[in-house]
């Protein structure tokens, strides 16, 4: 069974409505797909439908064989790498990730953390900030921040934008540490992910035909 569908699934951008160059979009455990869209602006409200941010207009969204598609982001098990990590700079690694548990349960937060920095291999660096990190570094530390949630991920959405560094080494840190997961990249230019490792499906973003 796939672990993320996306089953007729349409939005809208400035007034144009938008969906998929080929329906359904499915991803398996342990595959990773690419969706490619036409800019920066459209793959971030991509990315918004697949968390919850926003509101798609027609379709479903389904992970692990349930409906999700009009669930509040914290009920989803889907998690985020943005592009550039989007850590915060004046925080330390151990207090970015410590943001992916907002419900105030401390010992659980710490014994959380301290369990995804060791499958992580980044206990080296919990009391650095960020900008003392390689770019490769600040994307392993996101992904870790992505899997501290209490509600376990099974979908990994990584980001990819023209400006950022490459998101290869969180695909494959992503599928390394947990090959269960369904990875999807959202881009804005395939040829930033061409090289990406076998199995990788690719679909477009496209004009939606009209019902």
């Amino acid at each position: 069974m796939p672990l993320l569908e996306l089953i007729g699934l349409t939005w809208e951008i400035r007034g144009i409505r938008r969906g998929l160059d080929r329906d359904p979009l499915t991803v398996g455990p342990g595959d990773t797909a690419v969706v490619v869209a036409a800019g920066p602006a459209e793959a971030d409200a991509f990315t918004d439908l697949l968390l919850g941010l926003e509101m798609p207009v027609g379709g479903r969204i389904k992970v692990g064989g349930q409906e999700i598609t009009m669930r509040l982001p914290a009920e989803r098990e889907v998690g985020l790498v943005p592009a550039g990590a989007g850590l915060l700079p004046h925080l330390t690694v151990e207090q970015n990730l410590a943001l992916a548990a907002r419900d105030g349960l401390a010992p659980l937060v710490h014994g959380r953390i301290a369990f995804m920095a060791r499958r992580m291999d980044i206990q080296g660096f919990l009391r650095s900030r960020p900008h003392e990190l390689a770019h490769d570094e600040r994307l392993n530390v996101a992904l870790a921040r992505a899997l501290c949630r209490l509600l376990p991920v099974k979908v990994l959405v990584i980001e990819d934008r023209t400006g950022c560094g490459p998101c290869h080494a969180a695909v494959s840190a992503a599928l390394r540490t947990d090959p269960s997961l369904a990875v999807l990249v959202v881009t804005d230019d395939r040829t930033r992910v061409a090289s990406l490792a076998s199995p990788a499906h690719f679909w477009e973003t496209a004009d939606a035909v009209e019902p």
